[in-house]
């Protein structure tokens, strides 16, 4: 069995930045057909994502995408891959890893030089200071 573990906010969902627990974004274009496409290759799929699973499961339901997902967790299983808008594969080289995370931005996200602006005081970004807000909650969460 090969799992491929995909993130819920920013790939499944039209993920805008984080608006609060009980906010959920609709489904991004061609959701159900990635998932299918992924179950037809014979990949398990499950939800990895820092939302309380009930609450997923919920919009997996709405959505009709429940039949084609195995789990929902916020624990890292053991996956063949993870398809995550927040991540940056290491690929043995840590200088090339650190240049990589100082550019990085979201896809739905704003530019590594606005949120760079930002953390210097120089400009505002909302979807900088939504994303401080939702770590600052998935820190308090995990503690």
């Amino acid at each position: 069995m090969r799992i491929v573990c995909v993130d819920f906010n920013g790939v499944l969902d039209a993920y805008q930045g984080w608006r609060g627990p009980k906010h959920f974004d609709a489904p991004r274009p061609g959701a159900r057909a990635f998932l299918e496409a992924l179950s037809t290759r014979g990949y398990t799929i499950v939800i990895f994502t820092t939302r309380y699973a009930p609450d997923v499961w919920q919009w997996l339901l709405a959505h009709h995408m429940d039949d084609l997902v195995s789990d929902v967790t916020d624990r890292k299983p053991a996956a063949h891959v993870f398809v995550d808008d927040r991540a940056v594969c290491f690929r043995g080289d840590f200088e090339s890893t650190l240049e990589e995370i100082d550019g990085f931005a979201a896809h739905w996200g704003e530019e590594p030089d606005q949120a760079d602006a930002a953390d210097e005081g120089t400009s505002s970004s909302t979807s900088l200071k939504q994303s401080r807000a939702y770590n600052a909650q998935l820190r308090s969460r995990s503690s």
